[in-house]
C-alpha cells in the first residue's frame, strides 16, 4: 500500500512520478465522485497523477491514497484493501484513487459494498476502469458518483495540442449556415488541418503514440487480449471477429454474415462485437429506417480511434495502415466525432437507393475524402472532401468540419 503512495513519507516524490513527468495533457480536477471509464494507455492514470500532485500542495499526505487495482483479483481483496487504509492510515477525510478497478471480479458490488459501509464518508472518489462490462447491472443508484468516459484526443483537442490553438467557435451540426460561415474564414489554415489530419490518422488520439516506439503496439495488442482472457472468450474467435471487420471496414455487415465465415453461431457473433463496443475498441452504426433505428439491420463497425485500426489490423492480418485504408478510417473518424458530440450517429438510405454515410439529428453528412465532387448530391446536408470547398453547395473539407464540430471535451457523459 504504502510502495504506491511514496508522498506519504516524501511529498515531492510525486513529481518523480513517470505519468507526471511525462504528462502533456492537463485537466482541472472534478470536485465530485467519478467513475472514469476508457480505454487503456489513454491517460485515465497521468490524470488521477496530476490531481493527486495538485492536492498534495493543500492536503496532509496520508489523506491522499491511490492504488492500482490489476494486482486485485476479488471484490474481497478490494474492500479488505479499504478497510486497511481507513483503520491504519486514515479514518478522517479522505482523497481516494482506485484504477483500474473493472479488473476486479465483481467490482461494482465491491464498489457498492463500500459506499453501503461508510468507506467514503468524507471523501472524494475517484475511480477508473477499461471496460463498462458490468455496469449494466450496477449503476450504483443513489450513490454519488459521476459516470463519464475518457476517449482518445478528438481532432479539434489534437491539433490544439500538437499545431495551435484557433480561435473559433464549437457549432452544432444542426446549423450548417454557420459552420460553412466559419469554415471560410479557416480556409487559410486548410493546410495546416490536413496535415494534422493525415498525422492523426496514423498517430489517434493516444498520447502514447507520440512517445513511444513501435513496441507500443505490441503492448496495445497483448493488453487488449489480456481484457478478452478476462472474459472467459477465445482469442481465436476475437481474431477471427477482429478480421471481419477490418476487411470489410467502411462497409455494412451482419452478425450472420461474419458467422458463416468463421462457423460461429450469430449469436456469438453478437456477443464478441458488443464486448469490442464494452472495451471501448469498436463503435456501431445502425441503420435508421421508417422513423426508427433497425437494430435487425445490417451495420457499419468502426475503430474509436485511428491508433486502434493499426492495431487490430496488425494484429488481425499483420498488415499496417495502407494508403487504400485512409478514405475508411477518414469516415471512422467522422462518425466517432459525430458520437461523441451527439450521443448516436446512424447511417440511413434514401428513395434512390443511395446510402448517407451518417445521419445525426435528420442532418445527413456525406464522406468524400477520395474523389472529387463533380456534382453535388441532393440528400446530405454536408459533403465532407479533402480540400475542396464551396458554401453553396456545402462542400467543406473534413479537417475543418471535424474542427468546428468539436468540443475540447475530454470527459463525456456516459449515456
Amino acid at each position: 500500500m504504502s510502495f504506491q503512495n511514496p508522498w506519504w513519507t516524501q511529498p515531492s516524490s510525486i513529481d518523480d512520478d513517470d505519468h507526471v513527468r511525462r504528462a502533456k495533457y492537463y485537466l482541472p480536477p472534478v470536485r465530485e465522485n467519478l467513475l472514469i471509464l476508457g480505454p487503456r494507455q489513454v491517460g485515465k492514470t497521468t490524470y488521477m497523477k496530476t490531481v493527486i500532485r495538485d492536492l498534495l500542495r493543500e492536503v496532509e499526505p496520508r489523506k491522499v491514497f491511490y492504488f492500482s487495482c490489476d494486482s486485485l483479483s476479488r471484490k474481497d481483496e478490494l474492500i479488505q484493501l479499504l478497510n486497511e487504509y481507513r483503520t491504519l492510515v486514515n479514518g478522517d477525510e479522505a482523497f481516494i484513487f482506485l484504477d483500474e478497478i473493472t479488473s476486479v471480479d465483481a467490482w461494482n458490488m465491491g464498489l457498492l459494498h463500500l459506499f453501503n459501509a461508510g468507506y467514503f464518508r468524507n471523501s472524494l472518489v475517484y475511480v477508473s476502469g477499461s471496460s463498462s462490462l458490468n455496469l449494466s447491472r450496477e449503476t450504483l443508484p443513489g450513490r454519488p458518483l459521476k459516470k463519464v468516459v475518457y476517449y482518445p484526443l478528438n481532432f479539434r483537442v489534437y491539433f490544439d495540442l500538437f499545431t495551435r490553438k484557433l480561435d473559433v467557435p464549437t457549432l452544432p451540426v444542426t446549423s450548417p449556415h454557420e459552420i460553412m460561415k466559419e469554415a471560410k474564414k479557416l480556409l487559410p489554415h486548410l493546410s495546416a488541418l490536413n496535415k494534422a489530419l493525415l498525422s492523426y490518422v496514423e498517430r489517434g488520439g493516444f498520447f502514447a503514440t507520440n512517445l513511444s516506439s513501435a513496441s507500443l503496439y505490441e503492448t496495445y495488442r497483448d493488453t487488449v487480449l489480456s481484457e478478452i482472457a478476462k472474459t472467459g472468450r477465445s482469442e481465436a474467435l476475437f481474431k477471427q471477429v477482429i478480421s471481419r471487420i477490418i476487411e470489410s471496414y467502411g462497409s455494412r455487415i451482419s452478425d450472420n454474415g461474419i458467422s458463416k465465415e468463421i462457423s460461429a453461431s450469430h449469436t456469438t457473433v453478437s456477443e464478441y462485437l458488443e464486448l469490442l463496443e464494452r472495451l471501448f475498441i469498436t463503435r456501431t452504426y445502425r441503420k435508421w429506417e421508417n422513423g426508427r433505428v433497425n437494430y435487425r439491420s445490417l451495420k457499419k463497425v468502426y475503430m474509436i480511434d485511428p491508433f486502434l485500426f493499426r492495431v487490430m489490423k496488425r494484429y488481425s492480418l499483420g498488415k499496417d495502415l495502407e494508403t487504400e485504408d485512409i478514405p475508411h478510417v477518414i469516415e471512422g473518424i467522422v462518425g466517432e466525432h459525430l458520437s461523441r458530440e451527439y450521443a448516436e450517429s446512424l447511417f440511413t438510405f434514401f428513395k434512390d437507393g443511395r446510402e448517407i454515410d451518417f445521419l445525426v439529428r435528420g442532418i445527413g453528412i456525406e464522406v468524400k475524402w477520395s474523389e472529387r465532387v463533380r456534382s453535388r448530391p441532393k440528400a446530405p446536408e454536408y459533403v465532407l472532401t479533402m480540400d475542396e470547398f464551396d458554401e453553396e453547395r456545402r462542400l467543406i473539407p473534413v479537417s475543418l468540419f471535424l474542427y468546428l464540430i468539436s468540443s475540447d471535451k475530454v470527459f463525456y457523459d456516459l449515456g
